[in-house]
């Protein structure tokens, strides 16, 4: 007979009659050392297949738990979000004066001047050392919410907005207000304000479509940031640093402006004014227009006495007071008292009459709406966000290609991986089989496309020809208020979208998309630009007429900061 084998009890166990710590199984039961019949057990016959499986056990194995990162609150948070802005500042300057094969190619100065104004930027903010003085800043969590906000979303759309005393507190060091932390916005802003120091011929447009086509890490920053880092950013900074799909149009002129009037008010700092002349150049050759355009935009910044600086203070700021804005606006009217795009004839008066020019607006249209169709194959650069789901059913597979490049761009990044899975699932491994869509500049021409431009500019310009004057004839008086109210002495002045004509809206929406700035905005500020010019006219023919009648000697009041001579 064989021995019997004994088995211990489990931790814990053991025999309620004895308390015996041992058992041995026979005939499907279980008894203790000493013979006690233990409750509770079943033995059942198993088959050869599970020979030598007796006494395992199979436990279902658990999924770890990612242990939650703790969220940062008060003012470790703010701090906490400084430096996730300050690495993203970092990137994008690298992204403009490195030489790598993205980088932008601007001095590699630029780099210490950004810094220094992003120094200035964070100099008053009430940091840890100051927290802990006031009381280890146990009263910033009451305003968190605020402090998010204000980082996230209290932009203006409109460039000509009020530069209330509000803006001028808002980097107070005063302990009783809500602090108004730097906006991503700002960083983007600061890099152009650099530029402008350093008196780059760079637009804040330039960085409007640098930004928008992905050419400086900008809309998709924060999926760039460690997710250790993010783990422990609070959710209103969160929202502070993601900027949906694009970029409004005037949203960056906003945020320069504002820090320009914050800089002053703070530190009495004063930027130079705009290098316009080259960018006056840019303006008149991305819209197609003759180079007579350029003379006659200058000589009406001379009239305004434009500085083409950006205002520094004042109760209200007008949409022509932003230099980039006012120069698109001076090509406009330029344009307007040359060309006619209302379709009305002026006939030059003499042969030194800029109005002898005629250019021919069909063959302009033709070739500015060519520009906007070429490439059809691939999705223009910038505007993906424009693409709704009845395009997705109707686009080829290399605008669909072009698409999901953005999409997974700018919305897969390395979050939690449960919930991206879906979103990554189908980026896997793929490659795609069409070439991607050549960069462009902020025109919107291809790199390499030189000589296309350059071919529909010299199309357009050949249209243009030289009309026969027609100078008046001798007159009385009592003819001259009839003559100068004749068409060819006038010129429309639309106030609003809705009064633009066919050619005149194409005009303008082209020029408002150049300066990356609302319709409205530049169609005011055009307004403005035109009331000023009828303002100087006025003035000039009352000082001419008062020269006739020998009552004064041609010194009228100075309008505009200009005293016409009378010659």
């Amino acid at each position: 007979m064989a021995p019997t084998k004994y088995h211990k009890f489990r931790g814990g166990e053991r025999c309620d009659e004895c308390g015996a710590r041992q058992w041995y199984a026979e005939n499907a039961l279980r008894y203790c050392r000493n013979g006690h019949r233990l409750e509770g057990f079943a033995a059942h016959e198993e088959d050869e297949d599970a020979f030598g499986t007796q006494g395992r056990v199979a436990r279902r194995k658990r999924e770890r738990r990612a242990r939650a990162a703790v969220k940062l609150r008060g003012q470790p948070g703010r701090e906490l979000y400084l430096e996730v802005l300050q690495l993203v500042l970092r990137r994008l300057v690298r992204a403009l004066v490195g030489d790598g094969d993205g980088a932008l190619g601007l001095p590699p100065d630029l780099e210490d001047v950004v810094r220094s104004l992003w120094v200035l930027r964070v100099r008053n903010l009430p940091l840890r050392v100051e927290g802990e003085r006031r009381g280890g800043g146990s009263g910033g969590s009451d305003t968190e919410g605020d402090d998010g906000g204000s980082a996230g979303g209290t932009d203006t759309d409109d460039v000509g907005s009020d530069a209330s005393t509000a803006t001028v507190r808002t980097w107070e060091s005063d302990a009783r207000r809500r602090w108004k932390l730097p906006k991503l916005v700002e960083a983007l802003a600061l890099c152009y304000l650099g530029c402008l120091i350093r008196r780059l011929p760079v637009t804040a447009a330039d960085f409007h479509w640098w930004a928008q086509r992905g050419d400086i890490e900008f809309l998709a920053a924060i999926n760039n940031v460690p997710k250790n880092v993010r783990d422990r950013l609070p959710a209103e900074y969160h929202r502070a640093l993601q900027v949906q799909d694009h970029i409004r149009p005037g949203h960056l002129q906003a945020a320069v402006q504002q820090l320009i009037i914050s800089f002053h008010a703070n530190f009495d700092l004063r930027f130079p004014p705009l290098n316009y002349v080259p960018i006056l150049v840019q303006y008149i050759k991305d819209l197609l227009l003759p180079v007579e355009t350029y003379t006659a935009a200058k000589c009406l910044a001379e009239i305004l006495n434009a500085d083409f600086s950006y205002p520094h203070g004042g109760r209200r700021i007008q949409s022509m007071s932003n230099p980039e804005i006012l120069l698109a606006a001076l090509v406009i009217v330029a344009a307007k008292l040359l060309y006619s795009p209302d379709g009305t004839e002026r006939t030059p008066r003499g042969d030194h009459d800029p109005r002898r020019l005629r250019l021919d607006w069909a063959v302009w249209r033709e070739n500015i709406e060519d520009r906007s169709r070429q490439a059809p194959s691939h999705l223009r650069r910038g505007e993906e966000y424009k693409v709704d789901p009845n395009d997705a059913l109707t686009m080829d597979k290399t605008k669909l290609d072009d698409y999901m490049d953005w999409f997974e761009k700018m919305w897969v990044g390395d979050g939690d991986p449960r919930t991206a899975e879906v979103l990554r699932e189908p980026f896997a491994n793929q490659k795609r089989t069409s070439s991607p869509a050549p960069p462009r500049t902020t025109a919107g021409e291809a790199v390499g496309g030189d000589g296309e431009s350059m071919r529909r500019y010299s199309a357009v310009n050949r249209t243009v020809k030289v009309v026969d004057a027609a100078p008046d004839s001798p007159a009385g008086k009592e003819e001259e208020g009839a003559r100068q109210r004749q068409p060819r002495d006038s010129c429309p002045i639309w106030r609003s979208e809705e009064d633009l004509p066919d050619v005149a809206r194409l005009l303008y929406s082209e020029a408002a998309e150049m300066a990356a700035v609302p319709l409205a905005s530049l169609v005011r500020a055009a307004t403005q630009v035109e009331r000023r010019l009828e303002v100087w006219c006025i003035q000039r023919a009352k000082e001419r007429r008062e020269k006739e009648k020998g009552n004064g000697n041609g010194k009228g009041k100075a309008v505009l900061g200009v005293v016409d001579s009378g010659d």
